[in-house]
């Protein structure tokens, strides 16, 4: 499996297609096998890059920082090893929160940005939610910790076969799940700079979504001058699994 050391770190990524590069960057306690069915249908014009952060799915999963700007410095050292040049790029959730802070501290390798289920920072709700379960730690059976975030994610049952989607967020260690979660409560707030991105935006929100609520992606929206503004019905917080087909036209036009 293809794999680039980065800042000490190997990432696993996955490349298909050719064309204007395009880089996607999953949320919290998933991986690049979210994005499977967009990556093959952006694949037809572009090359697709999808890459799992440090700690998540098949990169390595060291102890230390899980820090948002962290996890923006990998991708930014991860384009430059691959030599993509500029780039799209899509995230979700911890992804876009990667992404967009990218966006601001290297505006000029972004081509295009879209921002899935994306905040400037944590709503009070979650933040509280988290401090929570950091503050009981290691007292928290980590299944419960998973069926939890779960819960916040996905509307209804898992399309995944095989496996509950509980089963993968637990593919994550432990370790990285509390300390990703620790970065994004405690050093994540981009309300202020937010306004100074430059790359053309899209912004996909879930009508539904608890973890990154419509509220926030129209402050994004307001933000981010010339953005666009798209809001899924009926959608929870991982719209490539609750709305597949829309989700990928979507963002398809959108980097066309």
């Amino acid at each position: 499996m293809p794999a680039v050391e980065v800042r000490g770190v190997r990432l696993h990524y996955e490349v298909q297609g050719r064309g204007d590069p395009v880089v996607l960057s999953h949320g919290f306690l998933d991986s690049c096998c979210i994005w499977k069915g967009l990556a093959e249908k952006l694949a037809e014009n572009h090359t697709v890059v999808a890459y799992d952060h440090r700690g998540h799915g098949r990169s390595d999963k060291p102890r230390g920082d899980y820090s948002v700007g962290s996890l923006a410095e990998d991708l930014r050292c991860l384009i430059e090893s691959l030599h993509l040049g500029r780039v799209g790029v899509v995230g979700h959730s911890l992804g876009g929160m990667t992404a967009l802070t990218l966006a601001l501290e290297h505006p000029g390798m972004v081509s295009r940005l879209a921002l899935v289920c994306t905040t400037a920072r944590l709503v009070p709700q979650v933040q509280l939610a988290g401090r929570v379960m950091a503050g009981m730690g290691y007292l928290v059976p980590y299944r419960v910790f998973a069926e939890r975030v779960m819960k916040l994610k996905v509307l209804g049952p898992s399309r995944e076969p095989g496996h509950s989607a509980a089963d993968r967020v637990t593919q994550t260690p432990k370790h990285v799940a509390y300390e990703c979660g620790r970065g994004m409560l405690m050093g994540y707030d981009l309300t202020r700079s937010v306004c100074r991105v430059q790359a053309p935006t899209l912004i996909l929100a879930g009508e539904k979504d608890l973890g990154a609520p419509v509220a926030m992606s129209r402050f994004l929206h307001r933000e981010i001058a010339g953005s666009r503004l798209q809001v899924l019905r009926g959608c929870g917080h991982v719209p490539m699994i609750e709305k597949p087909r829309e989700f990928t036209r979507i963002l398809v036009d959108f980097l066309s």
